[in-house]
C-alpha cells in the first residue's frame, strides 16, 4: 500500500465513522419526533456507513469491533478476520437493500 493511499484511507475511515455517528443521532432525533420514514432512512444509512467503516478498517489491517464486546484484533488469524468481514458485509448489504426497498415504495 502506498503512503498516499494509506493517508487517504485514514481520512475516509474518519469520514465514514463521523457519518455513521451523525445518522445514528439523527435516527434517535427522528424517533423522538415520531418521524417514521426519516428514522428508517437514517438507521439504514447508519448501517451502511458503519459497515463501510469496518471494511476500511479490515483493509488497513486494523482492529475492528463488531459489537461492544466482540472485536477482531489486527493480529488475528486471516480466517477469523475474513469471517468478521463477511458479517460486516452482510449488515452493510442488508442496510443498502432495505434503504433501496424503502425508497422504492
Amino acid at each position: 500500500m502506498l503512503q498516499g493511499e494509506g493517508l487517504s484511507l485514514q481520512i475516509i475511515k474518519k469520514a465514514l465513522f463521523i457519518l455513521a455517528i451523525v445518522f445514528l443521532v439523527l435516527f434517535f432525533t427522528f424517533h423522538y419526533l415520531e418521524m417514521g420514514y426519516e428514522k428508517l432512512v437514517c438507521i439504514d444509512l447508519f448501517l451502511i456507513f458503519w459497515g463501510l467503516n469496518k471494511v476500511v478498517l479490515w483493509y488497513l489491517g486494523e482492529k475492528f469491533g463488531i459489537t461492544a464486546t466482540v472485536a477482531v484484533p489486527a493480529d488475528a488469524h486471516k480466517g477469523l478476520r475474513l469471517i468478521g468481514l463477511f458479517f460486516v458485509s452482510f449488515i452493510t448489504i442488508y442496510g443498502a437493500q432495505d434503504l433501496l426497498q424503502l425508497i422504492a415504495t
